[in-house]
């Protein structure tokens, strides 16, 4: 048997869904019917129990002082009674002295051994009547040992045992057992040619689907499926009829419009212009016009669609037949413009593709400018340090000169060590090796911590610097991070607060992040330059640049705030001054 085969598989898996079922069902039903029937008859045996109780107490009674040979008859008479009412083996023992003694049998002739009904020591000890099925040889049975007691002495002095055979009970559960296997047997052959049928309509159907796909796929779009009824695979057949003919379509739409297609991608970003050999603008796609700030469409005078040095440009490739490329500044962008030539005799001789630039030349000139701070920044201290040097070298300098020249060649040691830590901070971040130590921490003290670190700037510039926050606002984070954080903010609201300014620094929890706002009441951040005051190298143009710094710190910022789960961000007041916010998740939340 083929299993990759639908029809195959399929029938498989129905005679699989079949044995399951019967499986089930006889599970359901045989263990069940054979322990009902086993408890019926037990729950025979306890109704009988009380009567034959109540007679053989009579019986044994009879005579105060022992049993008669009339007693013994008597209750062999009864125990035959009992034993054919109740189709069960009747015994009634004396278990007054050390051991049992039987004292009539309904079934004499019958072996019986009394231990393997441990129920009879029960009853004689606990005085209760007991039922239960025990297994002897093979056999079950159910049984009962209903106590006696000798009057007027409390204590039992006889036993009735009551045995009955289970075979009916197992008799009716294997007529049972049988029935199902048989009718199991028949569902499985009723299947298997039912499912086998069923399954070889269905594969014929898909084989159908089949030959007329692989037909689409080489080529043939004029092939069509033979839908039959309208259920799964009829609707399949419905869907590879109408691919075929969207197809068809498709390549008829796109005969005509192949010459055309080929040269405009209107999905691009980059603008794409189609010049003919008059001149002219024969095709554009939208990003064009978005590029240019003029509608660009087909006919339009080449004069009127390009700016000058592309005009130029293309000027050239059509005099020599050489690519160009060229970088022209156009209102706010910065476009990159190329100018190609097309093979072919086409309509469309040349065409300029242009891209935005922008972003790229802003960054470039960052990085330039970059460079040159930070030329500036490392000249500047190492031509102090040298000078100093120099100047203790000679020796001609008293104790307290060499302490002075002393304290400013560590201040320049600090701008250098401040300046190597940026660029290694930028370089892991870049290469995403940055390493945390998160955990909590209460960021109002470091907060404090990191204000008194400022005492002896904002003494010296006279301001103002203010802590705000109870104690207990805990973040998940790395606390040295949070520091470096909290001194770039703090070094950047006191170094552009005037004098007897206010540096407000507050710590607030809330449910799920912990606040951290830094005000200044300096001359705030100039809208145009607010969505850039995060970006690397930026160092903005208040004061003409004079307080600028590397352009490194905030970025540094908010790279550190978002590795550990929250974020940075700024807004300047229309009356003035600046103020940015940092959220760290709390240690709950972090941690939930």
């Amino acid at each position: 048997m083929h299993l990759r085969s639908v029809k195959n598989w399929l029938t498989l898996l129905l005679l699989a869904v079949v044995l399951v079922d019967i499986g089930l069902v006889y599970l359901y039903v045989v263990p069940p019917l054979a322990d009902r029937l086993a408890q019926d008859k037990l729950d025979s045996l306890v109704k009988s129990s009380d009567l034959i109780k109540r007679t053989v107490f009579e019986e044994v009674n009879r005579d105060p002082l022992a049993l008669s040979v009339q007693n013994v008859q008597n209750l062999a008479n009864l125990v035959f009674v009992y034993d054919n009412t109740l189709n069960a083996r009747v015994v009634i023992y004396d278990v007054s002295g050390p051991s049992l003694s039987r004292i009539v049998d309904s079934r004499r002739g019958q072996a019986l051994d009394p231990s393997g009904y441990p129920l009879i020591l029960d009853a004689a000890q606990t005085g209760s009547s007991q039922v239960e099925q025990v297994s002897i040889g093979g056999s079950r049975y159910a049984a009962a040992a209903i106590p006696v007691y000798d009057y007027p002495d409390p204590t039992v002095a006889y036993v009735v045992l009551i045995s009955a055979p289970l075979t009916d009970v197992n008799a009716a559960v294997n007529a049972v057992q049988r029935q199902i296997l048989l009718a199991g047997a028949i569902a499985l052959a009723f299947t298997l040619v039912t499912g086998y049928l069923a399954s070889y309509l269905i594969a014929r159907r898909l084989k159908r689907i089949e030959r007329g796909a692989v037909s689409i796929a080489q080529g043939d779009l004029s092939a069509v499926i033979r839908t039959g009824a309208r259920d799964e695979i009829g609707q399949l057949a419905a869907a590879f009829n109408t691919m075929g003919q969207r197809l068809r379509d498709a390549f008829a739409l796109i005969a005509r419009e192949k010459e055309n297609a080929d040269v405009l991608l209107t999905d691009l970003s980059e603008g794409v212009i189609g010049i003919s050999a008059g001149g002219v603008v024969a095709i554009a796609n939208p990003a064009a016009t978005r590029l240019l700030g003029v509608r660009v469409a087909r006919g339009v005078e080449l004069a009127g669609a390009l700016p000058d040095e592309l005009a130029v440009a293309l000027a050239e490739v059509q005099a020599d037949g050489e690519d160009r490329t060229t970088v022209l500044r156009h209102g706010d962008l910065t476009l990159e413009g190329s100018v190609y030539r097309t093979g072919g005799e086409t309509e469309v001789r040349h065409f300029v593709v242009l891209r935005d630039i922008t972003e790229q030349a802003r960054l470039d000139r960052a990085r330039r400018d970059f460079i040159a701070t930070a030329s500036h920044e490392l000249k500047t201290p190492l031509f102090s340090l040298s000078g100093f040097m120099e100047l203790i070298d000679e020796g001609d300098l008293d104790s307290a000169q060499q302490r002075e020249f002393l304290a400013i060649m560590r201040q320049q040691v600090d701008r250098l060590t401040d300046l190597s830590l940026s660029l290694l901070d930028l370089s892991q971040v870049d290469a995403g090796t940055v390493g945390l130590e998160l955990g909590d921490a209460d960021v109002t003290a470091v907060a404090r911590v990191v204000a008194a670190e400022f005492q002896p700037v904002v003494v010296a510039r006279e301001v103002v610097l203010t802590v705000d926050g109870q104690p207990g606002g805990s973040a998940f984070c790395d606390e040295r991070r949070l520091s470096q954080v909290l001194r770039a903010l703090l070094d950047n609201a006191v170094k552009f607060s005037p004098p007897q300014g206010t540096v407000e620094v507050g710590v607030k929890s809330g449910r799920k992040m912990v606040s951290v706002t830094i005000a200044d009441h300096g001359p705030g951040i100039p809208a145009e330059e607010l969505g850039h005051i995060f970006e690397r190298f930026y160092r903005g143009a208040a004061d003409g640049g004079a307080k600028q710094g590397t352009g490194l710190g905030l970025s540094i910022a908010r790279d550190m705030a978002e590795l550990m789960g929250g974020s940075l961000t700024a807004h300047s007041p229309a009356g003035g001054g600046a103020q940015f916010t940092l959220q760290l998740p709390r240690s709950e939340t972090r941690r939930a």
